[in-house]
């Protein structure tokens, strides 16, 4: 009875998805790794959210990072949806394969924009054809100009007599001899750097939480072979033990058969 009861209680697990191993810590990293990953996405959205907000603070900076700022946006909105996929994958047994590897698929899709993201912000680094220069002369602000005007101690782009904005309490200064050009694009750079910077610490981030992933789809495979494999041994263990039981119970009835057949041996 004991073996039917195990045989019973296999059959259940298996639908069910229950696995019989311990637990071990793969489960926990991948949860850990998928909530970090969560985390990883309420900043970058923060991040993104704030410097498009608009405020002086975050203008200037904004104006520089606009397509980044925008792509954090949507790298944080698209990370929370996808780390909310992981945590709970992590927390249902049933069906967890099927659910870890779309997850794997998700996070793998956004690190390679990331990458591709990156590359592209790398570029805006090496100021090909003084694109600042274009920037300062046809699209930043008046505002913007003077921010950067005051915060650098400059005047105009090449020269004070580059595109000023005289506004400004350094382009009133007579002791302002030099451009904006060569502060512009360090700081720029230095926007830029931070900004791709970021991006590689979440496809960090994402590389450890698709790696735990594989690990765990690893797992499942193994704890449903293990599961397999007991189910059988179990069941032929229960039919062996059935048919040795028929075969206990038919023996008396054939011993009694053969002590009433009557001898038939003549003289």
């Amino acid at each position: 009875m004991n073996q039917l009861q195990q045989l019973h209680k296999l059959q259940e697990g298996k639908k069910q998805g229950v696995f019989t191993r311990a637990h071990t810590r793969i489960p926990q990293a991948f949860r850990y790794c998928a909530i970090t990953y969560l985390v990883s996405g309420v900043v970058a959205l923060s991040l993104g959210s704030y410097y498009s907000s608009g405020t002086s603070d975050s203008i200037v900076v904004f104006t520089i990072t606009r397509a980044a700022m925008r792509y954090y946006i949507f790298v944080g909105v698209y990370m929370l949806l996808v780390a909310g996929l992981g945590v709970f994958a992590s927390f249902v047994p049933k069906k967890r394969r099927s659910l870890v590897n779309v997850y794997i698929g998700l996070v793998a899709l956004v690190t390679f924009i990331n990458l591709c993201v990156s590359l592209w912000l790398w570029t805006g680094t090496l100021n090909i054809n003084d694109v600042y220069g274009d920037y300062w002369r046809h699209s930043w602000s008046g505002f913007v100009k003077t921010s950067l005007q005051e915060k650098l101690g400059c005047c105009g782009y090449l020269s004070p007599f580059d595109d000023p904005v005289m506004s400004s309490t350094t382009c009133q200064d007579s002791k302002t001899r030099f451009g904006c050009k060569y502060d512009v694009v360090f700081y720029a750079q230095r926007c830029h750097r931070y900004t791709y910077a970021g991006l590689i610490v979440i496809m960090l981030f994402g590389l450890a939480a698709m790696a735990t992933g594989q690990l765990l789809v690893m797992e499942c495979e193994q704890d449903v072979r293990i599961l397999k494999s007991q189910f059988y041994h179990f069941r032929k263990r229960a039919e062996s033990n059935a048919n040795t039981s028929l075969a206990d119970s038919d023996s008396p009835h054939l011993s009694l058969q053969s002590t009433n057949t009557p001898d038939h041996d003549h003289t």
